[in-house]
């Protein structure tokens, strides 16, 4: 293979890998016994259409949220060209919680974008995992029906994809198509900031339901250690306070995490680790 022919095939690749996928940009601190094992949100989207805009204003308004910094996953452009990236992305997908796919115009003129959802709606079949759509400036049904300018922009480019992307790829826009999610333009008449709004509220409450214990009202000696906690954390304060609950498993920790924040409802978390 030529020289010129062979920088061509790079220069191709280089575009297919860096403009559609994703891959993590920040981590938030977890638990030493988990480790960085999960995200709570996955970011898909096209990066021509809206990595220096929407999907940038919505990944730092997540990670800024709450009182626990949200682990999210989204594209910086350095994986590497080759194989590796198609296997870290689809990993980072089934380890999140919550992906949100934003359908752009181009979306689905990347390959790599393609791949992205197939393996989000497949996670979504096979685990609880939570996927909320976007549809940024493009209409539902011209994604299930690959219409308009969305269908325009799928088809010039489907000759670079192989068959079963194709195939594939067709099967999980009708599905995301039919998910409740958020169509932009409807949003407040298009005023994204109150979309990102919104999506980082949702999310949050999707996080929160991960804490959800089923505690009985009447909790015998709990009393005591919950008065000492609430007594602390009411006291006034200039900076904010983060609590701790620690020691050997199966003492209360997370019942007494669980009651604290039912009381204390006003953005608190409360986290609860296991001794070695």
């Amino acid at each position: 293979m030529g020289n010129g022919q062979s920088q061509g095939n790079r220069k191709r690749a280089e575009e297919e890998s860096t403009e559609g996928a994703s891959i993590p940009s920040f981590i938030s601190p977890v638990p030493t016994d988990v480790g960085c094992s999960q995200y709570d949100v996955f970011l898909s989207f096209r990066g021509t259409d809206t990595r220096k805009a929407f999907t940038d204003h919505l990944y730092h308004s997540l990670i800024k949220a709450g009182t626990v910094p949200i682990c999210v996953f989204r594209d910086d452009n350095s994986i590497p060209i080759g194989e590796e990236f198609d296997s870290q992305i689809l990993d980072a997908i089934a380890r999140s919680k919550n992906s949100i796919p934003i359908i752009s115009e181009n979306y689905a003129s990347s390959k790599w974008c393609l791949r992205e959802l197939i393996h989000i709606m497949d996670c979504k079949k096979s685990k609880s995992h939570i996927v909320l759509p976007i549809f940024y400036k493009v209409d539902p049904s011209d994604v299930r029906y690959l219409k308009g300018r969305f269908g325009e922009a799928f088809h010039s480019c489907k000759k670079r994809f192989d068959e079963k992307d194709i195939q594939e790829g067709q099967r999980a826009l009708r599905e995301v198509s039919g998910l409740h999610g958020w169509e932009s333009e409807k949003v407040a008449n298009g005023h994204e900031g109150e979309l990102v709004e919104k999506v980082v509220e949702k999310i949050l409450s999707e996080l929160r339901q991960d804490f959800q214990l089923d505690v009985t009202k009447h909790l015998v000696g709990i009393g005591d250690h919950l008065n000492k906690i609430r007594n602390w954390v009411d006291a006034p304060a200039r900076v904010a306070r983060m609590i701790g609950i620690y020691g050997m498993g199966g003492i209360g920790k997370t019942t007494l995490a669980k009651q604290i924040r039912d009381v204390h409802v006003g953005g608190l978390w409360a986290l609860s680790k296991s001794r070695n």
